[in-house]
């Protein structure tokens, strides 16, 4: 059994995760006008999570 700590932003990955997409998003800029649009800057975002990153977020929160 893992024991984890009570919710704290500070320990969770997929916060990490969740700032640079939003930062992807914001730099970027979400201009769109159309819906297959909206979903094409998501998934372009999401991709700019990569796998070291994700490993870094681990780290990172002590995992």
């Amino acid at each position: 059994i893992l024991h984890l700590p009570p919710y704290s932003p500070d320990y969770q990955p997929i916060e990490l995760a969740f700032h640079v997409i939003k930062a992807h998003l914001q730099q970027e800029g979400l201009h769109c006008f159309k819906e297959d649009q909206i979903f094409y800057k998501l998934y372009a975002a999401c991709g700019a999570v990569t796998p070291e990153m994700t490993w870094g977020f681990w780290h990172h929160c002590s995992y």
